[in-house]
């Protein structure tokens, strides 16, 4: 197995001292772990399986969780998981008398959640 890196050229507005302090501020968040139940919404019963890897240079994890159980998840992984959402869209079937095409609208359903067992 090889794992490749892709690089684009960045422009950074900090200079590499306070970016580095930051991205490093932000890595001790992420891996705080919390315990929790994780839920899928999408296919109750079944499982997820994903890679996952948010910062460059970090191995690249497969995780595969399973609708209902409590685990150990750091709080980057939480955040990822929290914001996976699908949109569902809305049609409009009625012709307006001008013409013009009918505006398209959608709400957007989250499709997995994990719950801290302290919420719980």
């Amino acid at each position: 197995m090889e794992v490749r890196e892709l690089n684009k050229k960045h422009k950074n507005s900090l200079p590499p001292a306070e970016r580095d302090a930051l991205v490093t501020k932000m890595r001790k968040e992420d891996d705080k772990i919390r315990k929790g139940m994780f839920e899928f919404l999408d296919a109750q019963g079944g499982w997820l399986e994903f890679a996952y890897r948010k910062y460059p240079g970090e191995p690249i994890q497969m995780i595969k969780l399973i609708h209902g159980e409590i685990c150990d998840l750091p709080m980057g992984l939480i955040k990822h998981l929290n914001n996976t959402k699908r949109k569902i869209r809305r049609y409009n079937m009625e012709l307006p008398a001008s013409g013009s095409r009918p505006p398209r609208s959608y709400e957007t359903v989250s499709r997995v959640r994990f719950t801290p067992t302290d919420v719980l």
